[in-house]
């Protein structure tokens, strides 16, 4: 406390002295017979000599920064993935540019500052067009500009397509405030159907199967019934029975829908979500294998950030987005190579979604293919965790409440 007291009287009174200093240069140019803003020849050349010299200050000055900070503690940590050395270059080159360009402008501008300083016997030249010039300032900047687009795009591209490769791990992240649902694709390498009319308490992902469906369906009849004896039995008040409407109103639409997968799964069965496996820890992935990474977003927009991996993607809701990249460093190698035992991969959300948002992280695990095909072998899947619902769930149904069922369904279509 007593430190920042003293900072500030030592600015204040900084600010002070200046102040005094320039009431002294104003008194002394008067009495030399001067007005006080008129400006001397000599102070001139000096101001001009200044300038000349601070472009020494500020070359070296750039020079020592650069050398000292620029390392991936401060900008990047180490790629770890091919596409990442390919961005990183991307960012070496746009530096190169940047800096090249800095010391062009730089140079002319305090040059120019010394060489056309005032004399009171040159007169200035009024240049006002020069066509070669302007061609040269203007083609040059759109031809490094297109080559550097040019670049992003293909390196873009490489990372935005789905990748040919037929032994690819495919897996999604479902992002919703404030964490991370994770799903791997089982031997098919395809990630099951899934739907935002499906999402429940138990399905948070919104994933299609047979069973899905009619606990769906079973879910939403029962919220639907006990609509309407809110409606139709409590006498709720009108601004009450508005928002109860509205409810009974979405309900219908989002059965119809669910009505129209259980349509669908009759002709062709919802199969590809069986072999999936779902959960929300520690993330394994195999080194040099191609990863095909889906992202979606269950309500606001998220962002998907793996800065070792060079992986930045926004999940939107409503829209499927996608990632490809490959591992180049297990976790092992780079704590060899950090020297850090503890160190780990992370995922994070790059998008502020709320008052939560630093808590989205997921640790990730780059092993060997060997240790990752073990690892994925130990989860359960979609299909075994439903046959293991089912297994633990209460005799079957009698014929008779099967019966009652299939009348209350199909009563509930004609209804909607």
């Amino acid at each position: 406390m007593l430190m920042n007291i003293l900072l500030a009287a030592v600015i204040i009174l900084t600010i002070i002295t200046a102040a005094r200093l320039l009431k002294v240069f104003e008194f002394t140019s008067i009495l030399r017979g001067r007005k006080p803003y008129e400006i001397s020849e000599s102070e001139n050349n000096i101001t001009a000599l200044m300038f000349l010299l601070s472009m020494v200050g500020l070359f070296s000055m750039f020079i020592y920064f650069a050398n000292k900070y620029y390392n991936y503690k401060y900008i990047l940590p180490p790629a770890a993935s091919i596409h990442g050395k390919e961005v990183d270059s991307l960012l070496e080159l746009n530096l190169i540019i940047i800096t090249i360009a800095f010391f062009i402008t730089q140079t002319l501008l305090l040059w120019f500052t010394y060489r056309y300083r005032y004399n009171k016997n040159r007169k200035a030249y009024h240049y006002a067009h020069n066509n070669t010039l302007e061609m040269v300032w203007t083609i040059i900047p759109a031809v490094v500009m297109a080559v550097l687009v040019l670049k992003g795009l293909i390196v873009w591209n490489k990372t935005t397509r789905k990748s040919e490769d037929l032994d690819k791990v495919v897996f999604e992240l479902y992002a919703r405030q404030f964490d991370w649902t994770v799903r791997f694709a089982g031997k098919d390498k395809l990630l099951g159907d899934a739907n935002y009319t499906m999402i429940s308490g138990t399905n948070t992902l919104g994933l299609i199967t047979s069973e899905l469906i009619d606990e769906q369906l079973d879910a939403l009849t029962k919220e639907k019934e006990r609509l309407e004896v809110e409606m139709n039995e409590k006498f709720p008040n009108q601004e009450k029975l508005a928002e109860l409407k509205t409810a009974y109103r979405r309900l219908k639409r989002q059965l119809q829908l669910v009505l129209e997968f259980k349509k669908k799964s009759a002709d062709q069965p919802y199969q590809t979500a069986y072999d999936d496996i779902v959960f929300q820890d520690t993330i394994y992935l195999p080194v040099n294998k191609t990863i095909e990474l889906h992202l979606r977003s269950q309500d606001v927009i998220h962002s998907a950030y793996m800065p070792h991996f060079r992986v930045h993607m926004y999940c939107v809701p409503g829209i499927k987005t996608s990632f490809t990249f490959t591992p180049t460093i297990t976790t092992a190698e780079m704590q060899a190579k950090l020297g850090n035992p503890n160190f780990n991969y992370l995922l994070f959300c790059n998008n502020i979604c709320g008052s939560a948002h630093y808590n989205m992280q997921l640790p990730i695990v780059i092993v060997t293919e060997e240790d990752f095909t073990k690892w994925l072998n130990s989860k359960k899947t979609i299909g075994e965790q439903i046959a293991e619902k089912q297994s633990t769930a209460p005799a079957e149904a009698s014929t008779e409440e099967v019966s009652a069922d299939s009348s209350k369904q199909t009563a509930m279509q004609k209804h909607l």
